[in-house]
């Protein structure tokens, strides 16, 4: 299935504004499918792939003048899985520095500093975009806002993959959704990561993936796992990197207590949180169901908020006496706040509407999340 992805024309129309455009994202979340895509819409074109030897070969270890020949003359040249080529930022900066109007899309399932320690040769010479599972709103542009809202337990329980989405079987999502946990968390990560202690790496996502709505401590998740507080920190910013998790902090006036307060942390895709945590129960049957829709939620508007370019800040909020509101977005004085339930409707907590008067409040639950994400 070829889903129009909400990314497609941004990514189409940024073509030449900077000589490297890099695609990130998670595995199998779409990528080469678009990039494929965007091909179409030029005659000559160069497709190179990191995952294949001789291609990764015609890239590594060569001169600027042996790059320039190998790729001048191509309207479009698209590097996919660029993270597998060794030194690639150090190739794409002689690329862009020497190829006069060169066009080059390179995309990567983690970021290139993950994969090769760089972080300097692309400096304002690239624009990054970031593709995420499918959303909410791509599949009701495909499906239907009906068919969605019926499927919606599916995608909470095996996530948003698209291979996973198109799969009709749910003993083969369940089948597909541990393997994709399996390979890109443990085999991709411990390839690229420098990861030391694989069994504290998978307890600690285990706890993180029990954890998620709730704030977290990372001085209790290192005494749990037994490795230092940095070694956490360390982890968890990998898992960050690959896409796999992302951090909510409060929302505070003081901006030093939003970085020394407690996060929370939520996986862009549930499918990879239940994976983990090995329970793919039917959501009626579930206790973390709440959680979960709140992970699920959250994660939309994450995406929601990357492919608009909204330049808003995330975050939580929660008041000294404990009361909480799961979402907030800040958009320049605009204050949007979001409330998660799986079934019921609730108001927003009094001491919210007394410090934020002007801030508007949704409750969002099972019936009208749908029409809220495809709006």
């Amino acid at each position: 299935m070829n889903y129009n992805r909400t990314i497609y024309r941004h990514l189409l129309d940024n073509i030449g504004k900077k000589p490297i455009l890099v695609l990130y994202g998670a595995r199998q979340v779409g990528k080469t499918t678009l990039i494929k895509t965007v091909l179409q819409e030029f005659k000559k074109t160069l497709y190179l792939q990191g995952d294949d030897p001789k291609d990764a070969l015609l890239l590594e270890h060569r001169s600027a003048d042996e790059l320039s020949a190998l790729v001048s003359g191509y309207e479009l040249i698209v590097i996919d899985e660029a993270q597998r080529i060794k030194d690639i930022g150090i190739t794409l900066k002689l690329i862009a520095d020497n190829v006069k109007d060169v066009k080059v899309i390179a995309s990567g399932s983690s970021s290139f500093e993950l994969a090769n320690k760089l972080s300097e040769p692309l400096t304002g010479r690239n624009r990054k975009f970031y593709l995420y599972p499918l959303s909410i709103k791509e599949l009701v542009d495909t499906y239907g806002n009906i068919n969605i809202k019926k499927e919606l337990d599916t995608y909470m329980t095996f996530g948003m993959y698209p291979k996973i989405v198109a799969t009709e079987s749910r003993e083969e999502k369940a089948l597909l959704i541990k393997e994709l946990a399996g390979d890109y968390l443990f085999k991709d990560l411990f390839m690229f990561g420098d990861i030391r202690n694989s069994f504290a790496f998978e307890k600690l996502i285990k706890l993180i993936a029990l954890r998620i709505g709730s704030e977290i401590s990372y001085s209790e998740l290192a005494n749990e796992v037994g490795i230092s507080r940095d070694t956490v920190l360390n982890y968890i910013n990998l898992l960050e990197q690959a896409f796999i998790i992302f951090r909510l902090t409060p929302l505070y006036t003081n901006k030093t207590k939003e970085i020394n307060k407690s996060h929370k942390i939520y996986f862009y895709d549930v499918g990879i949180r239940n994976a983990v945590i090995n329970n793919i129960d039917p959501m009626e049957l579930r206790p973390d169901k709440g959680a979960i829709f709140e992970n699920f939620f959250i994660a939309e508007k994450v995406k929601e908020r990357e492919y608009s370019g909204k330049k808003s800040e995330i975050h939580f909020w929660k008041s000294r006496g404990g009361s909480e509101v799961d979402f907030v977005e800040v958009i320049g004085e605009e204050i949007k706040a979001f409330e998660c339930k799986w079934k019921e409707a609730v108001s927003a907590p009094r001491p919210w509407m007394e410090m934020y008067q002007k801030a508007s409040f949704e409750c969002i639950n099972k019936e009208n999340i749908v029409e809220h994400l495809s709006a």
